[in-house]
């Protein structure tokens, strides 16, 4: 009788709150007292792994980084209930919590391959397995960055924001392009800076765009303002300089120009864009191309849609996308995913100016 009532008693004590959400992660995390999470990945054509991790004692979240909806004035990370998960631009930006492999855990999990080089991501926390980007080591900008090598690690504490050195000098907010390429491509007459594409700024001194260029072997130079006395940046082979000569576009193409004018340097790359995603063609594993419309200078495409995710990427690739944070309409480097239902649609990808946007038009 003694020992039956002992079992009584223990299975009313386990079962006594049914309002408490347990979840059971199936990894090791019990195997050290310890807060510190990563997470390992193969590093494409090296067979090698590069770590990211993050130690999450005494992680909590306060003030403006709160979510609008939260109650409460701080936020405190419970490693009983609560998830960590990175995000970044090696795999895509994808909302934390939607893709389970990007978990990391004390004892270490596999997220996949990414590639070689730079890449900016942030670490988030994940509440009750509902992916969010509300739960973020603080608000908007700076991201973590970090090279990534074979072999190489990465770690910090939860919340240690990166200084950012605010750069020197004075940068306009929008560049403008003007050469021989702006007739022949739709932009007005040729030399003629108020009628060029723009640029606009990302970061201090960093400009980003998309320009269309007709035929090769034209030329252009990044005007400072909409009028030749704002001065201009000119250069070759990467490299700027003020007032410099004039810049060959190269081959005919639709090109992204970045410019960093404070490390002076620029790059073309032409794209050809197209949309991923499960509710794309390709799924999440090929982008399936977009058709460009030179008069419009947009990318269109009509085709059918599940029920699902979506963004943009240029060159079947991630060194290039495009998605949308705040699901505004509007475009952001490395952005959110985008939801639809299933249909068939027409999908157009406008990348004129410095406000990005697309339409997805049921038909």
């Amino acid at each position: 009788m003694i020992f039956f009532a002992l079992f009584v008693g223990l299975a009313m004590i386990s079962c006594s709150d049914d309002s408490v959400s347990i979840i059971d992660f199936d990894d090791d995390d019990d195997e050290t007292e310890e807060l510190v999470y990563s997470i390992n990945f193969e590093v494409e054509g090296t067979g090698d792994t590069f770590t990211f991790s993050v130690d999450m004692e005494g992680a909590t979240i306060e003030g403006e980084d709160l979510p609008d909806d939260f109650e409460g004035d701080i936020f405190e990370f419970n490693p009983e209930i609560h998830e960590v998960f990175i995000a970044g631009a090696m795999v895509g930006w994808p909302e934390p919590g939607s893709e389970r492999t990007l978990r990391l855990t004390r004892a270490g999990s596999n997220g996949g391959v990414i590639p070689a080089g730079n890449t900016e991501f942030k670490f988030f926390i994940v509440i009750n397995e509902e992916p969010s980007w509300g739960y973020g080591e603080w608000e908007g900008n700076p991201n973590r960055s970090v090279e990534v090598t074979a072999g190489g690690t990465f770690s910090a504490e939860w919340g240690d924001q990166p200084d950012v050195e605010e750069p020197d000098g004075d940068f306009p907010e929008t560049l403008y392009l003007a050469g021989s390429f702006q007739e022949a491509g739709g932009y007005g007459s040729d030399w003629s800076p108020a009628e060029g594409p723009q640029l606009g700024s990302t970061d201090t001194g960093v400009y980003d765009g998309y320009v269309y260029f007709a035929e090769e072997g034209f030329e252009f130079k990044l005007v400072k303002g909409d009028d030749w006395g704002d001065g201009d940046f000119g250069g070759a082979d990467g490299e700027l300089t003020d007032g410099g000569d004039n810049i060959d576009a190269g081959d005919a193409g639709y090109k992204r120009v970045f410019v960093n004018a404070v490390d002076m340097t620029y790059s073309l790359t032409t794209t050809v864009w197209g949309i991923i995603g499960d509710a794309t063609p390709g799924g999440w594993d090929e982008s399936t191309e977009m058709e460009f419309d030179a008069d419009s200078k947009t990318w269109t495409i009509t085709t059918d849609l599940e029920d699902g995710e979506m963004k943009f990427r240029a060159n079947d690739a991630w060194d290039i996308n495009v998605g949308d944070n705040d699901g505004d309409g509007t475009l952001e480097n490395d952005g959110g995913n985008i939801e639809v239902t299933a249909g068939n649609y027409t999908i157009t990808l406008d990348l004129n100016g410095t406000e990005w946007t697309y339409n997805v038009e049921a038909n």
